[in-house]
């Protein structure tokens, strides 16, 4: 199977079990081209996959990586460890930080904190109850 059909395959599925129709798809593109996606006779740009991807409510990773699992047979999980070990090894030899980005999860502490407070400040969701005598 290729890409494209695979992707086809995906897509099809995804928009149907999310209960979507060409119509609401069309705000990510046209019925005509989601349409040619569905039959895999075209293959979308990056831009039209992240498009995609944000009306079906998912990552354009996920979609990626769906589209990558049906192709290919391989388990979900392989194809995660796959892109684990391929990010670790971009970091190991300093690509990631040309890029500007890491592997590490960001932690903003002022963020985290502010958060803390702004939990603390939120009134309680239970009302009292007064009885009068």
């Amino acid at each position: 199977m290729s890409l494209k059909t695979g992707f086809a395959n995906v897509l099809k599925t995804l928009r149907i079990s999310r209960g979507l129709t060409h119509k609401q798809m069309a705000e990510a593109s046209s019925r005509g081209y989601m349409s040619k996606l569905e039959q895999g006779l075209s293959s979308p740009t990056v831009d039209k996959l992240t498009a995609i991807s944000d009306t079906l409510g998912l990552s354009p990773l996920t979609l990626f990586t769906l589209t990558l699992s049906v192709e290919s047979g391989q388990p979900i999980d392989s194809l995660v460890q796959r892109l684990k070990a391929d990010v670790a090894d971009l970091e190991a030899h300093g690509a990631l930080k040309k890029l500007g980005v890491s592997s590490l999860p960001s932690i903003n502490v002022a963020k985290t904190a502010q958060s803390r407070r702004l939990k603390v400040a939120r009134p309680s969701p239970q009302a009292e109850l007064c009885f009068a005598e």
